[in-house]
């Protein structure tokens, strides 16, 4: 049934040999982010939230997350690729 390769507007997905779904994309900083499902309905949902997410910025957390986690999070996955010295004077102006 599915035994091609489905391109959509920039957006590639395919079947694997193993019959999982690959949905993959490319952020904003060329990162590349893939998936594997079961169905292609699957796929394109998780691809639709993920294209979302990176439009919107969105930055999912615990709901109880307290401040000095949330600082961890922050250096560590948000802004983890500024310079050393930067990061460095953030970490000293909150402690």
């Amino acid at each position: 049934m599915y035994d091609k390769i489905y391109y959509c507007i920039g957006l590639f997905f395919e079947i694997r040999k193993d019959g999982l779904f690959s949905a993959r994309y490319y952020t904003k900083d060329l990162k590349h982010k893939e998936k594997y499902f079961e169905t292609l309905p699957q796929a394109k949902n998780w691809l639709a939230d993920a294209r979302y997410e990176e439009r919107h910025n969105f930055i999912v957390t615990s709901p109880d997350m307290t401040v000095d986690k949330w600082f961890t999070y922050w250096i560590e996955n948000i802004v983890c690729d500024l310079a050393p010295n930067t990061i460095r004077n953030y970490q000293e102006r909150y402690k």
